[in-house]
């Protein structure tokens, strides 16, 4: 049997924070950045010097250089973003930027960020999320609030796990019996 391995390769990407996460020190663990393109949750290296500094500075919105190493790995079809170096931009190229990329600063999409890794789905991940995914579209909010599956939250014991952005909300051991709670919160966030 041959073990596939991940495919490594650097990366640069500027885009718009759009949230992040820091753990208990205050560090930050995760970026999530948005291009005209696509959306990335990226890791922050332990080895980033500059972190407690940026983490000052950062705020949604802001417009951030990401450079490190991505992994593609071939079992999972996925990419796992790692960052080295970031890189705060000044105001006038977020503007531009946000010109050239239709984006707009105000009134922020409600997103939620669902794990879809296994030990979520084998808890009942999955059936909550394709349950939340159809009350969306039967409340008429799907176009107000996306909902994105992604790996692996790093919180297994508390599995299935979801975040609520923007605000960073994380909910844990979310059953699909829960999920008309879920709704009844994100009508009340969407003045519904």
């Amino acid at each position: 049997m041959v073990a596939l391995q991940p495919l490594v390769s650097e990366f640069t990407i500027v885009g718009r924070l759009e949230d992040y996460v820091v753990n208990s020190k205050a560090h930050i663990k995760y970026l999530q950045l948005s291009t005209e393109a696509e959306e990335y949750l990226i890791k922050v290296a332990k080895e980033q010097n500059n972190v407690n500094l940026l983490s000052q500075h950062l705020k949604l919105g802001c417009w951030l250089k990401v450079t490190g190493m991505q992994k593609y790995e071939l079992h999972k079809d996925r990419v796992k973003y790692t960052a080295y170096k970031i890189e705060l931009l000044g105001e006038p190229i977020s503007e531009k930027l946000a010109a050239r990329n239709k984006i707009s600063p105000t009134n922020p999409k409600a997103k939620i960020l669902f794990c879809q890794d296994s030990t979520c789905c084998q808890k009942g991940g999955r059936a909550a999320y394709e349950l939340l995914k159809t009350e969306l579209r039967s409340h008429g909010i799907a176009d107000q609030v996306e909902i994105q599956p992604t790996g692996c939250m790093k919180q297994c014991k508390t599995a299935p796990n979801l975040i609520i952005m923007p605000g960073r909300i994380r909910y844990n051991r979310v059953q699909p019996q829960q999920v008309s709670q879920l709704m009844a919160l994100l009508n009340k966030r969407q003045g519904g």
